[in-house]
């Protein structure tokens, strides 16, 4: 009889795991809290989405002083990442109208994206600025 009261209660536990882990049951947090948590979020990536795109707006005043095939490089990789910016402006919106239950995973995608999109804007500063030293070594 122990036996079976085992089996049964473990089926019970497996069971229960398997239902929260396939989101059949969910176990609700305090509303007010979630839209707090909510707010700052997007008001922090809103924040980190404009200094990106005046970084960009610096990128391509400085690209300009880039001659032929290589500034065609670099304001094509510019483009890229405006496209990515807009993406990120449109995730954000998704964001702020997300419930609890799709707001953790748009949180994670964003920020990774944010994060990828600020690495790839500091490669391409450290690219331009090597190239405004080559171009000052010329110069000399």
């Amino acid at each position: 009889m122990k036996k079976l009261l085992i089996v049964v209660l473990l089926l019970l536990v497996a069971g229960g795991g398997l239902a929260y882990w396939r989101g059949w049951i969910s176990f609700s947090r305090d509303p007010a809290k979630f839209r707090e948590d909510r707010a700052k979020f997007t008001k922090s990536a809103g924040e980190k989405l404009t200094a990106l795109k005046i970084k960009v707006a610096g990128l391509f005043n400085k690209s300009k002083d880039l001659a032929g095939e290589e500034q065609a490089k670099t304001e094509k990789e510019l483009k890229d990442l405006q496209e990515k910016q807009e993406k990120l402006v449109k995730q954000l919106t998704e964001a702020e109208e997300a419930g609890e239950d799709k707001f953790a995973d748009i949180q994670k995608a964003l920020t990774k994206q944010l994060d990828e999109v600020n690495k790839k804007i500091e490669e391409l500063t450290a690219k331009l600025e090597k190239e405004k030293e080559k171009e000052k070594g010329k110069e000399k």
